[in-house]
């Protein structure tokens, strides 16, 4: 994994330790849910909604967690 110069201050998502100015962390993409499924519902209308059941986000590790 490619390790960044923090910018300003993290938290590690996995220990919790504080990541300082110019540390250098990695990031980690976390998934909640199922963001590869995705249904199409439709309203009281007639309209066609996409609706995705899940979601993806990057999140910060420390040096000693990568």
């Amino acid at each position: 994994m490619k390790l960044k110069k923090a910018r300003k201050e993290y938290k590690c998502y996995s220990c919790k330790s504080k990541i300082n100015k110019s540390d250098f962390y990695g990031k980690k993409n976390i998934s909640i849910g199922n963001p590869n499924k995705e249904t199409i519902e439709r309203k009281d209308n007639g309209s066609v909604v996409f609706v995705m059941h899940g979601i993806r986000y990057q999140v910060p590790i420390c040096q000693n967690c990568v």
